[in-house]
């Protein structure tokens, strides 16, 4: 897989799109990044913490690394989307994401999907359906609404998908992040691996839980939301950027923890919360550095995994 994220300069896509007849001038959108709307939850009982940035923070990072357009994909929720529009009003360049939650009904393996300029009313029938992979990819093609399956090898259960479970990803999904810039290489090359061939569109985005906005991003076409959306949908889409690696992991963890830690601080309304929220910190701040030992190892064992499932 090791020349699978060679890609071809921005350029030569751009006039190869133009020579096909592709509407609208080249513009950039990462696919993929969040809000502190949304809601993380890690391995440890009752732990939630949310990102770093306010929804306009993110919007702001977008646009100064370069995007031209700006969506949030917070975690089963517009709510961020939504904040940003009351604080900013009416942005032409902004359109609503979601990263919705989707089980594979008959084992309840939970991955992560990317739906992309939907309704208030779409996002509450969507969470409605979301436990049944089948019925959330039925409404959403029924509304058409634009689709991302995210990080491919990555599930809530951490484990090798089966090889019909891939398969049926490949039959559903009719767009795949092909591009994370949390992930490692690894991870990125499986997935364009896995969808060669398939005609599928294939995105990118930063999947930014901290500063990394626009890292990583999808490059496409069009002077509206509609006409971009519509160009990935056709797959004139270029994944750009960078992927992740276990020290951006490691770093982005870190600084997670600590602004919750230092926000619980802040909302302690006694001594003891307050004692035992600074010494939270103070032993994050000694074992931070230990937290992807071994990551990497681990990471490609899964891939491995992965790889002996890919259908023929």
């Amino acid at each position: 897989m090791e020349s699978l994220l060679a890609t071809i300069p921005e350029q030569e896509f751009i006039r190869s799109a133009a020579a096909r007849g592709v509407a609208g001038p080249p513009v950039r959108v990462d696919m993929h990044c969040h809000s502190r709307f949304s809601v993380e939850r890690i391995r440890v009982p009752r732990m939630i913490f949310h990102p770093l940035l306010e929804p306009e923070e993110s919007y702001d990072m977008a646009i100064a690394r370069g995007m031209d357009f700006v969506t949030l994909t917070d975690h089963d929720t517009i709510d961020g989307c939504k904040a940003l529009l009351d604080r900013r009003g009416d942005l032409p360049n902004f359109f609503f994401g979601e990263e919705v939650s989707v089980r594979f009904p008959e084992d309840r393996t939970l991955i992560h999907v990317n739906v992309y300029d939907i309704t208030e009313r779409e996002h509450d029938e969507i969470q409605r359906v979301r436990d049944n992979l089948y019925d959330f990819v039925d409404y959403v093609t029924r509304i058409g609404r634009l689709f991302v399956l995210n990080h491919m090898t990555w599930n809530a259960q951490h484990r090798v998908l089966t090889s019909r479970q891939i398969e049926t990803m490949l039959r559903l999904f009719p767009a795949f992040e092909a591009l994370n810039g949390t992930r490692s290489y690894a991870h990125n090359a499986f997935t364009l691996r896995a969808t060669a061939g398939h005609h599928k569109s294939l995105v990118a985005g930063s999947d930014s839980h901290t500063h990394r906005v626009g890292t990583t991003f999808t490059l496409t076409f069009g002077a509206t939301v509609r006409e971009l959306l519509d160009n990935v949908r056709r797959g004139a889409t270029l994944p750009c950027g960078e992927w992740g690696t276990a020290e951006k992991l490691r770093e982005d963890v870190w600084l997670t923890i600590q602004k919750n830690v230092e926000r619980r601080v802040e909302a302690a309304s006694g001594a003891w919360g307050r004692f035992w929220a600074r010494r939270l910190r103070q032993l994050g701040r000694a074992v931070y550095p230990a937290a992807c030992l071994g990551y990497t190892a681990r990471q490609n064992s899964l891939i491995r995994g992965f790889a002996r499932e890919l259908p023929a």
